[in-house]
């Protein structure tokens, strides 16, 4: 995954991404990074789906997303977000393959694609942030 906040250079930092399936929860795809960087504390990515995860294009307008959020933290206490429900950032998910494992009424999905999240400042955090992913 490549981090970029408020303009400045892209930052390479190794992500998790992965889908599932449980009764009580639905189906969900996050995508959170896993390694460390000096200025970004965490950042992370989270879709619900209506069914589940396919081949196909996610996006912040479609209707093939049932709710989405994505957070970055700076070391120094910025906050970025992104939220289909207030319409606050964007993003494009691209699953280019989906395998599921089930067991007890729940799936794991393993997943292949690429991801574009940008995520607007909050409470005076300048500019933007965006997180690309290829996992």
């Amino acid at each position: 995954m490549n981090i970029s906040v408020n303009g400045g250079a892209q930052q390479s930092v190794s992500c998790f991404a992965a889908g599932a399936f449980a009764p009580s929860t639905g189906n969900a795809v996050s995508i959170a990074m896993t390694g460390a960087l000096a200025n970004v504390q965490d950042a992370q990515f989270a879709m619900t789906l209506p069914s589940a995860p396919s081949v196909r294009t996610y996006t912040a307008t479609g209707a093939e997303v049932t709710a989405a959020a994505g957070q970055l933290h700076t070391a120094t206490g910025a906050l970025y977000t992104q939220s289909k429900a207030g319409s606050v950032g964007t993003f494009s998910v691209v699953l280019t393959s989906v395998n599921g494992v089930s067991a007890n009424g729940q799936t794991a999905y393993f997943l292949h694609g690429t991801a574009t999240v940008t995520l607007a400042g909050q409470s005076g955090a300048p500019g933007a942030a965006t997180i690309t992913a290829t996992f």
